[in-house]
């Protein structure tokens, strides 16, 4: 039988025991690291130290400064230094990075918001809509959502307020010219994907493979567009079923 103080260390060491995410931890866009993946990682340290009786195995305090570079194994401190509602439901907010430093992240990439709503620890990903040279902040494009858990917890923010971000996340980055074949893709897009020229041939094939019906979106010069739109119509489709940029 434990006598009290052993009693007393092992309460001080089960305290310490990392805690298992809930599922609404895990925002569910395949990053690597997964919250499960740190807890199981924290859970081998945390038995690690409690084996050999060392508690300076385990790891440090969780950082409240704003830091000049990103962790996609911890979250860091974000500072909000301006809120703009553009719709009743939509916010841009510009978050502060120290000096002229920039976010880092790759065409492709995003990051981890971490939030609490009625004491239930919520992740989403965001991708920041901030151009890739911007110095001293990035920012983020949030639409909220009537009953949003993260949404709660987003309109409830103001400028000045701390928020906690973890990345970058996101190995499928855009190089231009960089997929020469399917086989190069991320397997989800291998059957949805064509390479070559644009023909009158293929889109037609490609609008009679839709179940149902489709709605194209046409970006290029001004004879692509026009080309593409006059394809399209031979195709089936009205003036109403494609947009031109």
């Amino acid at each position: 039988r434990m006598d009290e103080k052993e009693e007393e260390e092992e309460d001080a060491w089960l305290q310490l025991r990392p805690v298992e995410p809930l599922p609404s931890q895990c925002c569910g866009s395949g990053c690597s690291p997964c919250v499960f993946d740190l807890y199981h990682r924290e859970l081998a340290m945390w038995e690690a130290a409690r084996a050999s009786n060392d508690r300076s195995l385990l790891s440090g305090e969780e950082s409240q400064s704003c830091p000049s570079k990103l962790s996609p194994e911890t979250f860091l401190a974000f500072r909000i230094s301006a809120m703009d509602k553009l719709t009743k439901d939509t916010y841009r907010v510009r978050f502060a990075l120290p000096g002229n430093s920039r976010l880092g992240l790759r065409p492709g990439q995003h990051l981890v918001l971490r939030g609490k709503v009625d004491d239930l620890e919520i992740q989403r990903a965001y991708t920041p809509i901030s151009p890739a040279n911007a110095e001293g902040y990035f920012e983020v494009l949030i639409k909220c959502y009537e009953t949003g858990l993260m949404s709660r917890y987003v309109e409830s923010w103001s400028a000045g307020d701390t928020t906690f971000w973890r990345g970058p996340f996101g190995d499928f980055i855009y190089k231009p010219n960089q997929e020469k074949s399917p086989e190069s893709l991320p397997w989800s897009y291998r059957e949805k994907t064509r390479f070559g020229r644009l023909t009158q041939d293929l889109i037609q094939e490609l609008v009679g493979s839709c179940r149902r019906k489709p709605f194209a979106l046409v970006c290029g010069s001004a004879e692509f567009t026009e080309d593409m739109a006059r394809c399209l119509r031979c195709a089936g489709l009205a003036e109403d079923s494609y947009f031109l940029f």
